[in-house]
Parts: structure tokens; sequence; C-alpha cells
């Protein structure tokens, strides 16, 4: 009668028990780990490949003790790259929050309206490194024909205006590096004929980050 399969021996069910305490005890802390090292997959995916032939083997030699403890190994050792794949993945989710929770509002304004009926607002959004502005508009009609409205950053005395590009309405942009809101505070929006790079000076609305 073929002897019963036991279960790992103690020192497997104690690595095994070792591991879920590691990821228990894991905090936010934990989470500071921007890159893993670069060959950390590479390293987990040649473990499973070699694991593989042997856990074969050890389906053959099962009657055996022997071939039990190596059962129980197999399964701590999928234990193991199972915890790096969950903790992978939680490092993941908290970048991910984190990033959304780093968002600051750096500066706003309510713009000034020099001409026609459209109001808006802008804020100056800050992650990281990465500025943004986004403006709010109101009861802005379409630009007449040949022409378009421009977003400008602009000097408070109005020397070198920066654009931000065309618009047609409430839009968020990427602030180039090359463009420091601190020496550009004045947020544009001026009226351009098609085909024209400087800045018309015919400005609908203007206001000043703060």
């Amino acid at each position: 009668m073929p002897e019963e399969f036991t279960d790992p021996p103690d020192s497997d069910s104690e690595e095994f028990g070792h591991l879920l305490l590691l990821g228990a005890d894991l905090t936010e802390s934990d989470f500071d780990l921007v890159t893993p090292p670069a060959d950390l997959w590479d390293r987990i995916a040649a473990g499973v490949s070699l694991a593989e032939p042997t856990v074969l083997a050890d389906r053959r030699d099962s009657g055996g003790r022997g071939g039990s403890r190596n059962s129980g190994r197999r399964i701590v050792f999928a234990a193991a790259a199972a915890v790096l794949i969950l903790v992978a993945g939680a490092v993941g989710i908290g970048l991910v929050d984190s990033s959304r929770t780093s968002t600051e509002v750096v500066a706003s304004t309510t713009l000034d309206v020099l001409e026609g009926p459209a109001t808006a607002q802008a804020k100056l959004l800050r992650s990281g490194d990465t500025e943004r502005l986004v403006v709010t508009t109101e009861n802005m009609p379409a630009a007449p024909a040949g022409s378009h409205y421009e977003l400008w950053l602009v000097d408070p005395k109005v020397t070198s205006p920066q654009s931000l590009g065309p618009m047609t309405g409430s839009t968020e942009v990427l602030i180039p590096a090359s463009i420091d809101p601190a020496i550009y505070p004045v947020v544009d929006i001026s009226l351009q004929e098609n085909g024209t790079h400087d800045h018309s000076g015919h400005s609908l609305l203007r206001g000043t980050l703060q």
C-alpha cells in the first residue's frame, strides 16, 4: 500500500510563516522604493523556470518522504514569488496614489476682462517637477474667421510674452521647463491673426497668478 503524503516539515512551515509575517508587517514607508533592481524580474523568472522540472520530479517521487519535503520547498518558493509580486503591486499602487495626492495648487487668479463677453479663471498646478496651467473659461465665443485665441504667460513688464499655444476655450497645458511662472506670472489670452507668432497686443483677458 503506497505511503500517504505527509505535510511539509516544520522548518518549511516556519519559513512560510515567516514570509507571511514579513508581508503583514509592511507599512507605507516600505513603499518608498521607486525603482526596483533591474534584474529582479529576471531572477524571479529564472527561479520559476528552474523550479518547474524539479516539481515534476517531485511528483514522480511523491511516494517517499524526500518527495514530500521537496514539494514543500517548492510551495515555499512559490509563496515567496507571490509575496514579491504582491509587494511590487502594492508599491505600484502606492506610487500611483502618491502621484495623485502630490498635485498641489501653487497659485491662481481670476482674469480681468479687457474686451468681449468671456470670463476666465486660471490655476497653476505642480506635481513633482511638472507644472501645468489650467484655464477655465465661460461665454467664450468662437474666434472670428482668420483668427484664433492664444494663451500666454507674460512677465510683469510685458517685455517677452511666452506662448503656451492656441486655445478655443477651457484648457490645460503643460508649462515647458524653460518657462518659470515666477518670472512670467501673468496669464494672458489674446486674439491673434492666424499665422502670427508674436503677441498681437490684442489681449482679451489678463490676470496675475498669486
